[in-house]
């Protein structure tokens, strides 16, 4: 995930390409990390939505702001590639999914980005340094991010 840390992805892009032997190839692997709800039980009054802006906000503050996925097929034929598969694949923040196999993802998904400080890891240093926020403030939002994050009735994911 180089979300936050590209600040030109047609240099970067490009860059690859032309460092390429002929017939080599790349693998871009993005999180979109504004999370999704195709039933719509996750609304922009909900914390997790409100963090993601923020992030947004933050990455664009210091010339690094959030990829729009949908335009890596367009960025990567504009440097030459051609034989471009795009696969997005959708990552449940939680278990809610009745599938098996994405409730399991989900689970693993919850478990990375709230025990493992994942959530932490992700915004501290953008709200703090950048939007100016006092550690003690991002860590009662992110308590209440943690409370949508884990709630079952919210079917949020994040396309990747």
């Amino acid at each position: 995930m180089m979300t936050f840390s590209i600040k030109s992805w047609p240099n970067l892009v490009s860059s690859i390409y032309d460092n390429l032997v002929p017939g080599g190839y790349v693998e871009l692997l993005e999180i979109d990390l504004f999370a999704h709800s195709d039933d719509n039980t996750l609304t922009e009054d909900h914390h997790l939505s409100k963090l993601i802006h923020l992030l947004d906000e933050a990455s664009t503050q210091i010339g690094r702001p959030f990829q729009d996925n949908k335009k890596n097929k367009d960025i990567l034929r504009d440097a030459g590639f051609v034989d471009i598969v795009e696969t997005v694949f959708k990552w449940p923040t939680n278990h809610w999914p009745l599938d098996k196999r994405y409730k399991e993802i989900g689970e693993w998904n919850n478990l990375n980005m709230d025990s493992f400080k994942g959530l932490e890891a992700l915004s501290m240093a953008a709200l703090t340094r950048v939007l100016g926020w006092s550690q003690e403030e991002v860590t009662v939002f992110l308590a209440k991010v943690r409370r949508d994050l884990n709630d079952g009735t919210i079917h949020a994911y994040w396309p990747v």
